[in-house]
């Protein structure tokens, strides 16, 4: 949503920010089930099924622009048959551990 031009405001954090503030973080879970592609083979918006029934949105599925997919994703599970070898080869790193009070990794409410 931009709510910025909705309410004639803006939100001067970026996604660092406001995990760091715990402003945003991972609470809910959706099923990305398409992507519309650019003539360059980027992504414009997604669709997505979410959680909460077929009576929100769209019998279920909501469209999400990619500027709000960037801002507002932050954990992916993904087939590793759609992932580029660079970053299969990084997932192979020894892991680092991350202290308890990191606000990514905070258990889901």
């Amino acid at each position: 949503y931009d709510y910025g031009t909705l309410f004639g405001t803006s939100f001067p954090m970026n996604k660092a920010e406001r995990i760091a503030t715990f402003d945003s973080g991972s609470t809910h879970a959706m099923t990305l089930t398409a992507v519309d592609l650019d003539e360059n083979g980027q992504p414009k918006k997604w669709k997505v099924e979410n959680s909460w029934s077929a009576s929100y949105g769209q019998n279920g599925y909501l469209i999400m622009s990619n500027p709000w997919f960037n801002e507002y994703t932050f954990r992916l599970v993904v087939d590793n048959k759609y992932v580029p070898e660079n970053i299969m080869k990084a997932a192979q790193q020894k892991p680092i551990m991350v202290v308890p009070e990191d606000p990514l990794f905070q258990e889901d409410m």
